[in-house]
């Protein structure tokens, strides 16, 4: 008997070949599901997600042709195996360059020759599977962080060259938000690196809290996070910066026996108000971040200018967010 259970669904209009195959290949140890005809055999399909389908081609309602180009249109992984009479040969290889990975023709002379066809089928689908999600792993490993999971500086250099491509031609902005956790080597030395780790991958949490489904954030490396936004206003950066300022010194990081408290400090600019090429933009926002540190830290540095509406309007968020004084924020002079 099988270990594992896939499931096979069986459509064919003849009562005797559907008793015939279900008991085989029950016997065998599959889960199998029966219908009499195409239209009954696609409801099936759609209900169950069959690993296989056995079906016959000369069927009423919907044909097996029918079943199968259907069933091939969705991009399905479910494979099929074509059942046909004899003078349906021409038919059944017309399904083979439709997508179905063997035919029979029935009557079913010789089972066991069926019976490895469809062991044979199921395990180059498993195969099939694990590759695909192998590949798709491996993907991710090349543009996610290890530790964070958060994409990686890798992948941010290709995000910006797209962005501008996209900015330069259909005449969009977009903003980069750089954050730096303050004093990250003190809390090392203090608690040790598996803290420092945890750290990094719960502000990594925190951040993707904060921001809207378009925005992406990346390692920039270090204790340094990246912020990409496309279509954001400036009046917009304030709201969201002092959520994100908010957010993480209000949170108490805690492992195992430990905790503490930190702040970030973040610098910020826009393409292509600010800057014209990626290289300047980076620049120009480490330069802010830089300021905002050298300011004190725990505060937020830009290339343009904050109404005094909005530093008020900062200024009341942070204190309704925080419970110890809001952060500062300020512009480059």
């Amino acid at each position: 008997m099988k270990e594992t259970k896939e499931t096979i669904l069986i459509i064919d209009d003849e009562d005797d070949i559907l008793a015939l195959l279900s008991s085989l290949l029950e016997n065998e140890g599959y889960k199998i599901i029966t219908a009499c005809n195409g239209r009954e055999g696609l409801e099936k399909f759609q209900e169950h997600n069959p690993d296989l389908i056995l079906s016959d081609v000369k069927m009423p309602v919907k044909d097996g042709i029918e079943v199968l180009r259907e069933i091939k249109t969705k991009e399905s992984d479910t494979e099929v195996i074509i059942l046909t009479g004899h003078s349906d040969e021409a038919t059944a290889i017309d399904c083979l360059r439709l997508g179905a990975y063997d035919y029979f023709c029935k009557p079913l002379e010789d089972i066991d020759v069926l019976l490895t066809a469809v062991e044979r089928v199921l395990e180059k689908r498993d195969l099939e599977l694990k590759n695909r999600a192998l590949i798709q792993q491996l993907e991710e490993m090349a543009i996610k962080d290890s530790l964070t999971g958060l994409y990686n500086y890798r992948y941010l250099q290709k995000c910006l060259d797209e962005e501008i491509e996209r900015s330069r031609r259909y005449g969009h902005n977009f903003f980069i938000l750089m954050i730096d956790v303050d004093h990250f080597k003190d809390l090392n030395d203090t608690h040790g690196h598996l803290f420092g780790d945890h750290v990094l991958k719960k502000v990594g949490e925190l951040i993707s809290q904060e921001l809207r489904y378009s925005d992406r954030l990346f390692r920039y490396g270090g204790e340094e996070f990246l912020v990409l936004m496309n279509e954001i206003s400036k009046d917009d950066v304030p709201n969201t910066v002092a959520r994100l300022l908010a957010a993480i010194r209000n949170h108490t990081f805690t492992f195992e026996d430990q905790k503490s408290k930190i702040t970030v400090s973040m610098g910020g600019a826009f393409f292509p108000e600010d800057v014209d090429s990626k290289v300047s933009l980076i620049k120009t926002a480490d330069q802010a971040l830089y300021r905002a540190k050298e300011a004190g830290r725990n505060r937020f540095e830009c290339c343009f200018e904050l109404s005094d509406n909005d530093l008020a309007l900062i200024m009341g968020k942070m204190q309704n967010l925080a419970a110890d004084p809001a952060a500062k924020l300020g512009a480059a002079n």
